[in-house]
């Protein structure tokens, strides 16, 4: 985003490593609904507890447990008030946990990123919030860093949709859901005639990414005092 350190999405890939306990378990992907922005936070929260990225920019494990919920909630709110983000589930589950989302995949449509609206600058404060960032001054230093590098690098000049983030469950591993999480939002980007780009923090998700296309973008972005590095991915019109 162009606002300084407004919502720092730096994306990444949470897909833990497949097992068979779920294979059986058919993903289906729709767009999220109001109302589910919660489950939807806790699922991407979960995806990501032990993300490199997350490690990195939230340093300390308690804080960093107590906060990722409210951190990804924002994200949640922002994409989905543009339309952008969609909720993978168990198809044809009959129990209330069959309801609980196994992932999401949180995006924004070409522009956004680029030039803010009112709503998405108001985010900013509520993520500062979200982070408690009156209380912990490192995170909200290193966020800040991440935004300033994704802003250096970001194509401003070629129209795309942002994937923000993809994240799937711990416990929904094997399913594929990552895999059709993905389908879904290319199917829209190559609908609408449009290119995609995102930064990947991790081996599987620069994998999951280059299966659909994306390919390296530039040099990795590397985090000061020795975090990780982002690669940032393109995909052209299709």
């Amino acid at each position: 985003m162009t606002t300084a350190t407004a919502l720092p999405a730096a994306a990444g890939t949470a897909l833990p490593p497949a097992g068979p306990a779920v294979s059986a378990v058919r993903p289906l992907v729709r767009p999220a609904r109001p109302g589910e922005e919660e489950a939807l936070a806790r699922a991407l929260a979960d995806a990501f507890a032990d993300d490199a990225l997350m490690l990195w920019a939230f340093p300390d494990p308690g804080h960093r447990a107590r906060v990722l919920p409210a951190f990804f909630r924002v994200h949640v709110e922002r994409c989905l008030a543009h339309r952008g983000a969609l909720a993978v589930h168990r198809a044809g589950g009959d129990s209330a946990a069959d309801d609980e989302p196994l992932g999401a995949l949180l995006f924004l449509p070409p522009g956004r990123w680029e030039d803010p609206g009112p709503r998405d600058g108001a985010a900013t404060a509520a993520l500062a919030e979200a982070i408690d960032a009156a209380g912990h001054g490192e995170p909200s230093r290193r966020l800040a860093a991440i935004t300033r590098l994704q802003t250096l690098r970001h194509p401003r000049h070629r129209s795309h949709h942002y994937l923000a983030f993809v994240g799937v469950r711990p416990d929904a591993r094997g399913t594929r859901a990552g895999q059709v999480l993905l389908h879904a939002f290319l199917t829209e980007v190559d609908t609408a005639g449009q290119a995609a780009y995102a930064e990947t923090s991790s081996p599987s998700g620069a994998r999951l990414l280059a299966s659909g296309g994306f390919a390296r973008f530039g040099e990795a972005l590397a985090l000061p005092g020795g975090g990780p590095r982002l690669a940032p991915v393109w995909r052209g019109p299709r």
